[in-house]
């Protein structure tokens, strides 16, 4: 098994959180990079956001987007339409990396980000994109059976994947490494 962190940038999401998860390979979604600048990768859909973080940009991590964005690698995901949201586009990305198991960090999918709200033009998600988000998520899961996606932010409205403690699952992976060792 190959296990991987998903780190939105939702309201729960903080340094403290992050750096709980430093020695697992990680995606950050958008400004997640913030809080996890070692990421192994770091996904955002939307052109426009990497325009506007250009610290992001010279980052060394892998740097993926659906949208045009020069210096960016572009990701198609067909079975899902040609435009999802950034932390389906982080989940496509960690299961093209290698990844057998996820857990999900800062997927909220309520309020804003950790940050609070864009104040630099980007949009902020409306309600009914948010509605959107999920179902995109809940396609994504249908299509990825054989991947095993464990949502660990407390408060998640995101119900499609199974709610897991993350200290719990970082005991049971610690012990998967001893075994292994």
């Amino acid at each position: 098994m190959t296990c991987w962190v998903v780190l939105a940038p939702g309201p729960s999401a903080s340094a403290e959180l992050a750096g709980k998860v430093r020695n697992i390979p990680l995606v950050a979604i958008g400004n997640a990079f913030e809080l996890a600048p070692w990421a192994k990768i770091i996904a955002a859909s939307d052109a426009a956001w990497w325009r506007s973080f250009p610290a992001a940009r010279a980052l060394p991590a892998a740097k993926f987007c659906m949208g045009e964005a020069r210096d960016i690698e572009r990701v198609r995901i067909d079975t899902l339409g040609a435009v999802v949201n950034s932390g389906v586009l982080g989940l496509e990305c960690a299961v093209r990396a290698g990844a057998t198991r996820i857990l999900l960090l800062g997927v909220d999918m309520h309020g804003t980000h950790f940050f609070g709200e864009y104040q630099n033009g980007l949009r902020n998600t409306k309600p009914h994109q948010r509605e959107q988000h999920l179902k995109q998520y809940a396609a994504w899961a249908r299509l990825n059976r054989n991947i095993e996606v464990l949502n660990c932010t407390p408060g998640s409205v995101l119900d499609c994947f199974r709610k897991a403690d993350l200290d719990a699952c970082l005991v049971e992976l610690a012990a998967q490494r001893l075994a292994a060792a």
